[in-house]
């Protein structure tokens, strides 16, 4: 079929549309995939995958992430140009880090004339795969993805990557895996955070969080804490490093922290929620907040109940929503190729910290 004044992506396009037009794709029916394509045509996949595209672009298929492509009739053709549909499933929605990325979130798809269909998942790992289910099943164009906290990454994820279903993971990377994730550059801002309790006269500084599996923000915290130590040629001290807090016995585990630590001036503490903790916990402990113990944390409202604000990293959850809107229309477009976009984020001064004299 090579006609030598169209590149071949272009017969191989209108040859589907011949047989589109004939009904022997009818509508409904399923294109042969991209691979099938290639034998059919004696091409490669790249040649397809335009041909493909050109297709989508007209309106006579529609792509369904994970299933393929299928034949359009004419009401669905007009249906489809209309608006693109958004799926976006989150691990909760709070004020220091959740909510303005959400809102953001709505207001671009809005603004890109397509809708948003946002489930919570509460943290729970079981809610979140069954959140992503529902949003497969109701045919969503792609998933925005802040996943829950875990050992282990979630199967549907997992599938999702296997299937090539267009998603983007919002605050969280899969290591060795090739997929599109946004987030702050947690190493760098770790590194101002430290920087500044260095300059605050710090030396010895404890390193608190949650169990860091799965979670690489918090495995990124802590290896900017490691390099801003290197980079200030300080020596860590590893048992100072409370890496498995637990909310129920947080005071007992800080107390046990400061007693073999009895030098430590400062913690940096991985998130907000556990950094309150922390303050309450030190309180009944009989330590002064920041005049014994200093503390850095990110994320943080205005201010406490007490009408304390913690110095802290405050996360860029503008520019991180955007990006992640970005990202993922480009992956619905078929731009596959795997993205991380680290965004900076702001040092914010409270009342948290003092200046240690040596």
């Amino acid at each position: 079929m090579k006609n030598g004044t169209k590149p071949m992506y272009q017969q191989i396009s209108d040859d589907l549309k011949r047989q589109i037009a004939t009904g022997e794709l009818a509508v409904g029916a399923k294109l042969p995939t991209e691979m099938e394509l290639t034998k059919v045509y004696k091409v490669s996949r790249i040649t397809t995958k335009r041909a493909v595209e050109i297709l989508a672009e007209d309106g006579l298929i529609i792509r369904r992430p994970g299933r393929g492509s299928f034949v359009l009739g004419e009401s669905q053709k007009y249906e489809r140009k209309q608006t693109a549909m958004f799926g976006a499933v989150v691990a909760g929605i709070a004020a220091p880090f959740g909510q303005c990325l959400i809102e953001t979130l709505s207001e671009e798809v809005w603004e890109r004339e397509g809708s948003l269909l946002l489930l919570q998942s509460h943290g729970k790992p079981d809610l979140e795969a069954d959140a992503i289910l529902k949003l497969k099943q109701l045919d969503v164009d792609g998933l925005l993805i802040w996943p829950s906290a875990g050992e282990y990454l979630g199967a549907e994820i997992l599938q999702l990557i296997v299937d090539r279903y267009p998603f983007v993971l919002i605050d969280r990377q899969v290591k060795g895996m090739e997929t599109k994730s946004v987030g702050t550059n947690n190493v760098k801002m770790t590194k101002e955070a430290l920087a500044y309790l260095f300059s605050q006269g710090h030396r010895d500084i404890g390193f608190v969080s949650m169990e860091p599996s799965f979670n690489s923000s918090v495995e990124e915290r802590l290896e900017g804490f490691i390099e801003s130590h290197a980079d200030q040629g300080i020596a860590i001290q590893r048992g100072a490093w409370l890496v498995d807090a637990n909310t129920e016995l947080l005071q007992e585990q800080l107390a046990d922290l400061l007693q073999r630590n009895p030098t430590l001036t400062a913690l940096f503490v991985t998130e907000y929620e556990l950094a309150v903790r922390v303050w309450e916990s030190l309180q009944s402990l009989g330590y002064r907040v920041p005049t014994d113990i200093s503390l850095i944390c990110f994320d943080s409202p205005e201010e406490l109940a007490g009408g304390v604000c913690f110095t802290h990293v405050k996360q860029d959850e503008v520019a991180i929503a955007k990006e992640a809107v970005a990202l993922l229309k480009r992956a619905i477009e078929g731009y596959a190729k795997p993205e991380r976009v680290l965004l900076d984020g702001e040092l914010v001064l409270g009342d948290t910290v003092v200046v240690r004299k040596q």
